[in-house]
């Protein structure tokens, strides 16, 4: 039986938090036994606060395209689509633009939703982390340091799709779990597992435990193993 199990208690994440020592304290808090190769889906944004990737909106100066973009797509800040330019400065990345819809082709070949842009509150934004691989390693390192119980690591985002409304967690990084299974995406099916226990932002759930399923342990997968 495959169980998922959302940590209360973690949502208040701050700059520089060792976010593996969170989840530990939050196993105690709620009284979960974490098992041999679980798998712990985390919110891309408590990572990126935690390294540090708020942007304060007032240093953002939108550039001419920005504005351009803006016209086109009013209800989005210019100063956030600032940000997305910034993130997919790159010759093989692509932008793709619609009345309700900002998507974008970043640089590792991940498509998301504004880029994976995210507004905080009305003076910051908050940005992908770096290198989400590596930030699931580091957590899942930890966590087996302190447990020494052998688990895999989930980085999720909210995405959404230009066809449909709202949004579903999709996978942008991982640590141990192959991100393939046969022809099916098991990182994202993973990833909208958790979201209904983790929820939106709002729901102050940004960690969740899926238990109990069969899967390939890979130290070595990385996200983009999933990609065209």
């Amino acid at each position: 039986m495959i169980e998922v199990i959302g940590l209360k208690g973690i949502s208040q994440i701050e700059a520089k938090d060792d976010i593996g020592k969170l989840i530990v304290t939050a196993f105690h808090d709620n009284d979960v036994v974490i098992k041999p190769y679980d798998i712990l889906c985390v919110a891309s944004k408590v990572v990126s606060v935690a390294e540090e990737r708020q942007v304060l909106l007032s240093s953002v100066q939108p550039s001419a395209e920005a504005m351009k973009i803006h016209q086109q797509v009013p209800r989005k800040d210019a100063r956030l689509i600032q940000l997305m330019l910034n993130e997919i400065d790159d010759a093989s990345a692509q932008l793709t633009i619609s009345e309700k819809f900002i998507g974008a082709r970043l640089p590792n070949g991940l498509f998301l939703t504004s880029a994976g842009v995210d507004k905080l509150d009305s003076q910051s934004a908050i940005l992908l982390p770096r290198d989400p691989d590596r930030s699931a390693k580091r957590i899942a390192e930890t966590i087996t340091r302190l447990t020494s119980v052998p688990v895999s690591v989930v980085i999720t985002d909210s995405d959404g799709r230009p066809d449909k409304k709202g949004a579903t967690q999709v996978a942008i990084g991982v640590y141990g779990l192959t991100p393939m299974r046969s022809a099916e995406t098991l990182c994202d099916m993973v990833a909208a597992a958790a979201g209904l226990e983790m929820g939106q932002r709002d729901a102050g759930i940004p960690v969740a435990i899926v238990s109990g399923l069969k899967y390939q342990f890979d130290t070595n997968a990385k996200i983009t193993d999933a990609l065209n």
